[in-house]
């Protein structure tokens, strides 16, 4: 048997269990090059060789777990973010690519501001896997970061990603809700809050039910923690600092009103995905 055909048995596997072609041939491309460690030109270029020892027993593993429709970043254990590979468990959501307009937003914020300490002072609000919090560091070597979260599982994967990429000694993670017992106020602030409906979750696509609650689901209307940060932030936001806040689909006009409703707050401006839906708050501490 050629690999090739190995390889084509793997995607008819997938097919057959409800994924679609298209992303059946990716997924089986990338357990075949994670596992062989080759990159995309050795593995077009092999096809017709036999089938390397070492592919077995772990894709057919791989994708009998993918058959179950569990998320391929969660099987091979890395999700690409900001251009960083980032390890991701079942205990942290997995990153998305809308995500990283924070960052960008952050950044822009970021670069140009020029506190007279010298040294810009940053907080992510359930940091996850590290993502947000760990692309900023790697990106401005002058701010130091305070990266919170509920889950202890989570703040161990986002401290292992952290001395991955170098930045353990700027971004101190902490284990509580929102920034409670952290003290001191930050320049900037962001946010990736669960806003999923709770009343939503029949909806949801297998894949993402695989990921944990805690990190999706944000009470009734899904506001719950978009309301919680927006208090941290008019909290402990200096004067003239920033809030940059990733919010849901449909959420935009609540967004703009719980912004209203607190005065230390304005809503700078509401920034949309590639898809042209609202997705990024952009917020100043007045």
């Amino acid at each position: 048997m050629t690999l090739h055909e190995r390889l084509a048995e793997a995607r008819a596997r997938l097919v057959a269990a409800g994924i679609s072609q298209p992303e059946a041939s990716i997924d089986v491309d990338l357990y075949a090059r994670t596992i062989l460690e080759w990159d995309r030109a050795t593995l077009l270029s092999d096809q017709q060789g036999a089938v390397p020892e070492r592919l077995e027993p772990t894709l057919s593993e791989w994708v009998t777990r993918r058959e179950r429709h569990e998320p391929s970043a969660y099987i091979v254990g890395v999700r690409e973010f900001w251009g960083l590979d980032f390890a991701v468990t079942p205990a942290v959501l997995i990153p998305r690519p809308e995500t990283e307009f924070v960052v960008e937003e952050a950044l822009s914020l970021l670069r140009s501001s020029d506190p007279a300490s010298g040294q810009v002072r940053v907080a992510d609000i359930g940091t996850g896997s590290g993502c947000v919090a760990i692309a900023l560091a790697c990106e401005v070597p002058g701010c130091r970061l305070v990266a919170s979260d509920i889950s202890l599982e989570a703040l161990v994967v986002a401290g292992a990603n952290a001395v991955r990429h170098g930045v353990a000694n700027r971004v101190e993670f902490v284990a509580t809700s929102y920034l409670d017992g952290v003290d001191g106020r930050f320049e900037v602030m962001t946010a990736n809050p669960p806003y999923v409906k709770d009343g939503d979750k029949p909806a949801l696509s297998p894949a993402v039910r695989h990921e944990p609650e805690v990190a999706l689901f944000g009470g009734a209307q899904g506001l719950r923690d978009v309301i919680g940060v927006l208090d941290t932030a008019a909290e402990k936001l200096t004067p003239g600092g920033w809030l940059v806040l990733e919010f849901g689909y449909g959420q935009e006009e609540h967004v703009e009103a719980l912004v209203d409703a607190r005065p230390p707050l304005r809503l700078d401006r509401v920034r949309a995905d590639l898809l042209g839906i609202p997705r990024t708050a952009i917020i100043q501490c007045r």
